[in-house]
């Protein structure tokens, strides 16, 4: 007789399942919600890139050494980081309407929309525009997107500049023009 078993020859597992959290409780939904990935945006912190599920997650995260330490951060040199954080949302946000869009004229809310799609985008609360109105007007005393207010909200269509793009396009047109005179 073997005297020497091995532990998976004398270890059974028996699978025992965690019981559901049940449906409407603050459980469930907190479950659900972070299954989804989005959530609201009042508890995010964007110095840490952390998002809470609630408001009392949100307020152990205002008093956790790791905020304390990215907030003395921000206060030594907070222009500069609400800079950079608005330089990055600026560039998502063109980037989304010139790849998405092109020169078409969109609703900048839809455009908004689709950025805030992006799980890891940023946050405009933590740029230097409060609102998305002041975003667009400044797209436009910038140059790159031409605005327009209407009763239906802010339009923006983006201006070209891609030296090769631009080329590309002169290029097509003018042998469509060649082609329209040879008939």
């Amino acid at each position: 007789a073997n005297l020497l078993k091995t532990h998976s020859e004398n270890h059974t597992t028996a699978t025992t399942t965690m019981p559901k959290a049940e449906k409407g409780t603050p459980k469930d939904i907190a479950n659900r919600m972070k299954a989804k990935g989005l959530q609201k945006l009042k508890f995010y912190c964007q110095m840490c890139h952390k998002q809470c599920r609630d408001e009392n997650g949100f307020k152990c995260h205002l008093t956790s050494d790791s905020h304390l330490r990215q907030m003395k951060i921000f206060r030594d040199n907070a222009p500069g980081i609400m800079d950079d954080f608005s330089a990055e949302f600026e560039k998502g946000y063109v980037e989304t309407l010139r790849r998405r869009h092109g020169t078409q004229r969109m609703n900048a809310n839809n455009v908004y929309q689709e950025v805030i799609q992006d799980k890891h985008h940023v946050h405009m609360n933590s740029t230097k525009w409060t609102t998305l109105t002041d975003f667009v007007q400044y797209l436009g005393k910038k140059g790159i997107c031409v605005v327009e207010e209407t009763e239906r909200g802010w339009y923006v269509t983006y201006i070209e500049r891609d030296p090769t793009l631009l080329a590309r396009q002169e290029a097509q047109r003018r042998k469509a023009e060649a082609d329209q005179r040879e008939e």
